[in-house]
């Protein structure tokens, strides 16, 4: 999803909180926003949703030491 993604763009994924929970920490390394929200119906339920955005980077440039 990372290659169909623009820079900024956002997908939101509706699934129960265990897998939500891990979807996040696979979109963190991604270097993407994420946060997951109350259902619509309250939060007692056990369906949550995740909106992540991924976000604007660019490599820092190599140092000569990195050049090598």
């Amino acid at each position: 999803m990372d290659r169909i993604l623009r820079p900024q763009g956002s997908v939101i994924i509706r699934d129960d909180v265990d897998a939500l929970l891990k979807i996040k920490k696979i979109i963190g390394v991604m270097q993407w926003e994420g946060r997951i929200v109350n259902h619509e119906q309250g939060p007692l339920e056990s369906e949550k949703i995740l909106v992540a955005v991924e976000q604007y980077w660019t490599a820092s440039p190599l140092t000569p030491k990195q050049d090598q």
